[in-house]
């Protein structure tokens, strides 16, 4: 538990330090646009959208004090290795560190990517958009963690794109529970941001 603590309070530090910026780049935006107030909801889930990826980012290529050199990590290009070290990790030796990080956390940090991207934008609403998106989203960190101190995973794909896959269910569910929450976020979608 004490892990997953310091993960969140990392990311709430990145965040914090990201947020102004993004408000400062919206306010921008939106001023170059034309101020409306209808679309106050809206820029408040793109605010929401941007601080989820600065908080994952901070978590999976930001290089951490004290990281060494790449070489002394590898990538793990054998499918579904994690599940087999995870079982043995938790079974053998009762260590549930592993299955919450590699599991949970993979699956969990992509989940607001995949609903917020239908939810935010008009053109992500087919669930393949978001997941594709996620997919890549995912791909890019595993190379950006190449040269890094961190290992690359190929299993961290596929966990990052169900947790998308994920999300883009939970959207489906919010809209159809509550057709007016996702329908304000559709009155204020547009196509270029």
């Amino acid at each position: 538990m004490y892990v997953i603590i310091n993960y969140l309070d990392d990311m709430l530090f990145f965040i914090g330090i990201a947020f102004p910026l993004i408000v400062i780049w919206r306010l921008f935006r939106w001023k170059k646009r034309g101020f409306k107030l209808k679309e106050t909801l809206h820029e408040i889930g793109i605010l929401v959208f941007f601080s989820v990826l600065v908080g994952l980012f901070s978590q999976t290529i930001i290089p951490k004090v004290g990281d060494v050199p790449a070489y002394t990590t590898g990538v793990n290009l054998e499918l579904f290795r994690v599940v087999e070290e995870t079982y043995k990790s938790v079974v053998y030796l009762g260590f549930w560190q592993p299955f919450y990080i590699n599991f949970l956390g993979n699956i969990i940090l992509f989940m607001p990517i995949g609903f917020l991207l239908p939810l935010l934008f008009k053109r992500m609403e087919l669930f393949i958009l978001p997941v594709f998106v996620g997919l890549c989203i995912s791909l890019f960190i595993e190379i950006m963690q190449i040269p890094q101190s961190r290992s690359s995973d190929v299993d961290d794909l596929w966990l990052n794109t169900l947790g998308t896959f994920l999300g883009y269910v939970c959207y489906y569910f919010v809209r159809k529970a509550f057709p007016s929450f996702t329908g304000a976020f559709k009155r204020m979608k547009r196509q270029v941001y």
